[in-house]
């Protein structure tokens, strides 16, 4: 009998649908594999949840890595709570990464919280490095002839020496002892040793009563000889100590300077060195190079050899061409009549005179103050000492402090690495955001990759009409001026600018630019009426005198102190105000700041000494988030 209201249902598994794939042929070991894939193949959705082919279980795969500057805590609780489903479930997905500024950031070490001080009244600070106030402390009170002071104060516009120039000049102009001149950066260290020279040979042209006697002024000129000889380790500190003496040297045409450097041309120098030169301005190499191959060059009336920045005369391996042209000058008797043979007269030293100048002191210094010094006179911005002096080879070399400029205001800001890059257009943005507030600003990089980097980062597209720098001045008057040297190293720069200051010219400078393409960018930068801002590496921190420059900005930290000192010495100069932003990433580069140990090399190398670091006095105050602001004095 059927029961037409019964109704049944049957559940087979999914295994009646799935295909039978049969292999035929071949080995038998090679069917089974084949079988045992299809299998695994058809079966492979019920492993999805678990890593395709892994095998293994949630437990058994290895832990994540904890993330950077996440609290232990976190871990814990996360482990506890074990991968959830939608971890899980994340596999049967590709993977995508995610880079954010703004998280997973490694912390600041540094404890920035500061105990409240007590209210103190505070004095303003007085500028180390600028002219003295003093009336009585003026140019010709220090022996200079009246044709150079009046040049001085009225060309020139400068009222009264510095302090190294006032205790330099006297000594280099009544005595004929070697010297070394320490004194901090932007002091005037380059015109303390070229007014002593300079009026000096200009007594040999001069009368008792300060007029120039011409029967005297035809006998010195151009081809009386080469009086001085002055070394630099950088193209760019010779052009630099070149254009001060050029400024000087305009009272008295009938004296002649010259630079001898690499990357010009030879011929041409040898052409000036044929037609006769009083002061020589070279870098060791190409000077060694003419001593070697130039015959017209007569070092027999040198008197003077000054070797500037001595310490990094040193450090760039010019060690072996310094011995070599201190030997070769040593070695020519010095003759008291030129090769005309017109006699000199009595106003040149009776011996040869070296002057070393540096703003440190490290052991390589005192290395070459031992090729080059004999007997030498210490001195320095400090209140003049007895009249006996102190020599270079004394003790007091272990008394030297690493200084900066009273009035140069100092800081430093504990970036990350992901931050770095919005933080220097964020800093820059903000110097620049009102008028007259910064008018020049450096930022120094470490290589030259990264510096092209960045110039074509903050740089204004070429393919704008307002980046054509080849085109017509007139159509946009505030576009920076352009050569054929500098079109590929001066540019608009742009997020950086401001309504204040639209228009920003942005310039690049390393040591892996042509002569001509340096010369021109750093002229560019020194001579620009509008905001500007140069981006370099070590090359601009030495000599340099570029007036106006308000910010210093370290984005890579110096490799000693003495690098630092010399960056920061491009701003703050001759009694001005300046200021100095150091980047610094969290962790081991925070230590930078503490001095104890960092800095120093191996033993007998060219490193800082560990009692000068801690002498260098720093007081910390919080100026922001994750930033503190320090003073050397």
């Amino acid at each position: 009998m059927v029961d037409d209201g019964m109704l049944l249902n049957f559940e087979i598994g999914g295994d009646a649908f799935k295909p039978q794939i049969k292999f035929k042929g071949g080995r038998w070991r090679d069917r089974v594999r084949a079988q045992k894939s299809a299998k695994r193949g058809l079966d492979g959705g019920s492993t999805r949840g678990n890593e395709a082919g892994d095998g293994r279980t949630d437990a058994q795969r290895p832990a994540k890595r904890q993330r950077i500057g996440e609290g232990d805590g976190d871990a814990e609780r996360r482990q506890q709570q074990g991968p959830s489903a939608g971890a899980r479930s994340q596999h049967t997905r590709s993977q995508h990464v995610t880079s954010r500024l703004f998280s997973a950031n490694p912390m600041a070490v540094t404890n920035f919280d500061e105990k409240p001080t007590p209210d103190e009244p505070t004095q303003p600070v007085q500028p180390s490095n600028a002219p003295l106030s003093d009336e009585a402390a003026t140019f010709h009170a220090l022996g200079l002839s009246r044709r150079i002071a009046l040049h001085l104060s009225s060309k020139l516009e400068m009222k009264a020496p510095t302090s190294i120039q006032r205790n330099t000049v006297p000594q280099l102009i009544k005595d004929d002892s070697d010297a070394f001149l320490q004194a901090q950066t932007g002091s005037g260290k380059t015109l303390a040793y070229l007014l002593p020279i300079v009026s000096r040979i200009l007594a040999l042209s001069e009368s008792q009563d300060g007029s120039v006697d011409k029967q005297k002024h035809k006998k010195i000129n151009r081809n009386s000889g080469l009086f001085a000889i002055i070394l630099a380790p950088t193209r760019e500190l010779c052009k630099q100590i070149a254009t001060v003496l050029e400024k000087l040297l305009r009272c008295t045409p009938w004296i002649v300077g010259t630079t001898v450097i690499g990357g010009e041309s030879k011929h041409k120098e040898k052409a000036r060195l044929r037609k006769g030169v009083n002061i020589l301005i070279a870098t060791p190499g190409r000077l060694t190079d003419h001593l070697d191959h130039s015959k017209m060059l007569d070092v027999g009336t040198v008197r003077w050899l000054v070797l500037d920045e001595g310490d990094r005369l040193m450090e760039m391996g010019f060690e072996e061409d310094l011995r070599t042209i201190v030997g070769k000058i040593r070695k020519e008797p010095l003759r008291e009549e030129n090769k005309d043979g017109v006699v000199l007269g009595t106003g040149l030293p009776k011996r040869r005179v070296t002057v070393l100048c540096s703003a440190t002191m490290k052991m390589n210094v005192q290395k070459l103050g031992e090729i080059s010094l004999v007997d030498a006179v210490h001195i320095t911005a400090a209140a003049t000492r007895d009249g006996e002096g102190e020599t270079a080879e004394g003790n007091e070399t272990n008394d030297v402090v690493f200084t900066a400029p009273s009035q140069l205001k100092q800081s430093y800001l504990v970036v990350p690495a992901k931050l770095r890059l919005v933080t220097l257009i964020a800093l820059l943005k903000s110097s620049f955001a009102r008028k007259g507030s910064v008018m020049k600003a450096i930022v120094f990089i470490s290589c030259a990759d990264s510096v092209d980097f960045h110039f074509s980062l903050l740089r204004q597209p070429p393919e704008l009409p307002t980046a054509n720098l080849a085109g017509d001045a007139e159509a946009s008057p505030k576009r920076p001026p352009a050569t054929s040297h500098t079109e590929t190293t001066v540019a608009r720069a742009c997020y950086i600018s401001s309504p204040a200051n639209p228009s920003i010219t942005l310039h690049r400078l390393h040591g892996s630019l042509s002569q001509p393409v340096r010369t021109a960018t750093l002229q560019a930068f020194t001579t620009a009426k509008d905001p500007a801002v140069l981006i370099t590496t070590d090359i601009s921190s030495r000599g340099l005198d570029v007036p106006a420059v308000d910010l210093v900005i370290e984005y890579d930290p110096s490799f000693s102190v003495a690098d630092h000192v010399h960056r920061i010495g491009r701003t703050a100069r001759a009694g001005r105000p300046g200021k100095a932003m150091l980047f610094l990433q969290p962790g081991c580069e925070e230590g930078y700041i503490g001095g104890g140990g960092r800095g120093s090399d191996d033993e007998g190398g060219n490193g800082v000494d560990e009692d000068a670091l801690r002498r260098m006095k720093m007081k910390m105050k919080m100026v922001g988030s994750g930033a503190s602001e320090f003073n050397i004095g």
